[in-house]
Order: structure tokens, then C-alpha cells, then sequence
């Protein structure tokens, strides 16, 4: 028997497992530009096809999406958005939201519907932009256009498909920019007078009030978590000792500077004053019931064996007005430029028909 033969197809199997580790390099370099550009261009029910099915040409792409049956989802004014579209949509909703783009048992229902409120009022806020004659920059949406030409010009699918793609994205582009255009210019309010500024900050002083804040200083005895019980045993008996050793007259700050291993230590254990949400649940609840002054019993955090002492409680402050004007000004504004823009979107479901064909589904005002 030929002793060289093993060896000729231990090579020959190790070429092809190099060869096929390259296809596959290359599969995930594809389907990555997919992805990106699948990102951008949401409702585009060629693209959509082009990649769910790789061996299609945006040729083969065009006809079958051209004959396929007519199916509306629905009419909003004069513009039909098609079941294709929608269901494109639900699909890129679905990759988007949950884990291998699998709902929860009960949430395809909201997802489906919250889908069809966010298309249909795409469409409802670019018929108002093109009422308003907005138009796109040109020179932007080109620049984009060309970074995506520059971005995969090394991909054969791009080079293939790259015309029906492009013009996709430039559709895209324009739709985006239009969109843009119109929030922005609804956002825009009429700044503020004086009176309204004091309204708001008598309204909303959860706004402008400073939270409650404790000054805490800390002991951290230093466990990893995989540490034996032994060893956690040992730290939570050497906390009891500090205890002990402060109830007796020893000085925190010294003993924190000896024995911490929290950042803190440098600064005789002070952490400053925080406020709630802070520290971690578990050592929230126990500062939270300490009297100022008093020191805690040793208690397990992930991090080792803790020793509280709360030096001082701040109560919640509301700020007075004359000092935060500035700041009632930006939220004041931000806040009419959200109910601008919410209120643009309800008019314009309230004003113009909109028909779902989908028994399953809703359109109402959000």
C-alpha cells in the first residue's frame, strides 16, 4: 500500500476546509452589506425579495414583485401601501425587536399593530411634506449614494445589482430627508414669554428638584464572588470584629484606609453624597434605614463584605426659578416640540381617510 496516499488526502481535506472556511468568509461579507442595506431601505418590497431569495436578479426581482396578485393592505389619501410592503416590514420589526426574531407568546399581535400605525403614518407625514413642496438636498442624498458605491465596490452582488439597488436607496434618501425637513420645521416653537416659563416650572417641579442625597461612607472587605465559603465566612467574621472595633471608639476613616478595598479608602472610606439608585439594591435598602451616624452590620454584596455609616442626609430641594431659567426654557420648548410634532401626526390620521384591510388590525390616533 502506498504510505504517501494518507498523507496526499490529509492535504486534499485540509485545501477544501480552507477553501470552504473562505466561501464562507466571503457568504458573511455578502450578508452583512446585505443586512446594512436592508436597514435603510424598510418598505421597498423589490429589495425585499432580492434578499430573501439570493439566486434572484433585481430583473427576476422586479417581475415577480410586478406579478404578484394585487394585494392591498392598505389606502391612506391616495397612496396604497401593499400587503408586501407591510409584511416586509413586520418581518425587518421582527429581526429588529426580539431574539432570532421570534416574538414572545402574545406579542406578534402588538408588533403587527404597532407596524401598521408606524407605515401608515410614514406615509401620511411625506403626503404632507410633498404638500408643502420640502424638497431633498440633492447634493446630500449623492454624497450618501456615492460613500455606499465607494463602501461596496469589492462585492460581486453589489456590482451586479448595484442600479436597481441605488435607485432604491436614493428613494429611500429622499423619503428620510423629507421627513426630516418636516419634523424639524414642526419642532420649531415661538420661544417662551416670561409667564409661561413660571407656569411651567410650577407645573412640572419634579422637573427642578434636586433628589434626596446621603453622605456614605464605606468598609469593603474584598471577596470574589467564586471564593469558598470559608473564605466569605472569614470576611464576614472580620466585619463583625470592625464592628466591634468601631462601637469601642476606633475612627472609621482610619480603619476604612487599613482594611477597604473600595476607591473610596483613600478618602477614609467617603463616598460622597449619592442619591437613590445609586448604590445596589441590596446596599440601598440598608443605608436607607441607618439613623446618621450609626454603622451597619457586615452584609454581603457581590463585590465582598460591607460596612456602611451614613455622615449626612440631604432632603429633596426644589431649585428656586431665578436659577434655572435657562433650563425650564430648553424643556419648555423640547416638551411643545414633542406635542407639535404628536399632535401634527394625530391631525393628520384624524383628517384623512385611511383604510386597513386587514380585519385583524386598527388605525387609531397614538
Amino acid at each position: 500500500m502506498d504510505e504517501g496516499l494518507p498523507k496526499q488526502l490529509l492535504r486534499l481535506f485540509s485545501l477544501l476546509a480552507v477553501r470552504a472556511c473562505r466561501e464562507y468568509q466571503n457568504i458573511q461579507r455578502e450578508n452583512a452589506i446585505v443586512m446594512k442595506i436592508q436597514d435603510l431601505i424598510r418598505f421597498a418590497p423589490v429589495i425585499t425579495l432580492f434578499f430573501a431569495t439570493p439566486g434572484l436578479t433585481a430583473e427576476q426581482a422586479q417581475s415577480t414583485a410586478n406579478a404578484t396578485p394585487a394585494t392591498l393592505f392598505a389606502k391612506v389619501g391616495e397612496s396604497s401601501i401593499s400587503q408586501q410592503e407591510y409584511d416586509a416590514a413586520v418581518l425587518r420589526a421582527r429581526r429588529g425587536r426580539f431574539y432570532h426574531g421570534q416574538p414572545p407568546e402574545g406579542q406578534l399581535d402588538t408588533l403587527r399593530q404597532d407596524v401598521a400605525r408606524e407605515i401608515v403614518t410614514r406615509t401620511l407625514l411625506l403626503q404632507e411634506a410633498r404638500r408643502l413642496k420640502l424638497s431633498p438636498d440633492e447634493a446630500a442624498i449623492q454624497a450618501t449614494l456615492d460613500g455606499y458605491d465607494q463602501r461596496y465596490a469589492s462585492s460581486p452582488r453589489w456590482q451586479e445589482q448595484k442600479a436597481t439597488m441605488l435607485g432604491a436607496l436614493e428613494q429611500r434618501l429622499r423619503e428620510d430627508q423629507l421627513l426630516q425637513q418636516l419634523e424639524t420645521s414642526v419642532r420649531q416653537v415661538a420661544p417662551p414669554a416670561h409667564a409661561q416659563l413660571v407656569e411651567y416650572y410650577k407645573a412640572h417641579p419634579e422637573k427642578f428638584t434636586e433628589p434626596a442625597t446621603q453622605r456614605v461612607a464605606l468598609i469593603l472587605l474584598k471577596v470574589e464572588p467564586s471564593a469558598s465559603s470559608s473564605v466569605w465566612d472569614a470576611a464576614m467574621e472580620e466585619g463583625r470584629s470592625l464592628v466591634s472595633r468601631l462601637a469601642a471608639g476606633a475612627d472609621f476613616a482610619e480603619l476604612a484606609q487599613l482594611h477597604s478595598s473600595d476607591v473610596s479608602a483613600g478618602n477614609g472610606g467617603d463616598m460622597g453624597y449619592l442619591h437613590a439608585g445609586m448604590l445596589s439594591p441590596a446596599a440601598q435598602e440598608v443605608v436607607d434605614n441607618l439613623p446618621v451616624g450609626a454603622i451597619s452590620e457586615p452584609i454581603r454584596l457581590l463585590e465582598g463584605i460591607a460596612l456602611f455609616r451614613v455622615e449626612d442626609r440631604k432632603a429633596a430641594r426644589l431649585r428656586e426659578f431665578a436659577g434655572i431659567q435657562e433650563r425650564a426654557r430648553e424643556l419648555w420648548s423640547r416638551d411643545q416640540g414633542d406635542k407639535s410634532w404628536s399632535d401634527l401626526k394625530t391631525q393628520l390620521l384624524e383628517s384623512t381617510p385611511v383604510s386597513i384591510y386587514d380585519t385583524a388590525l386598527s388605525m387609531t390616533s397614538n
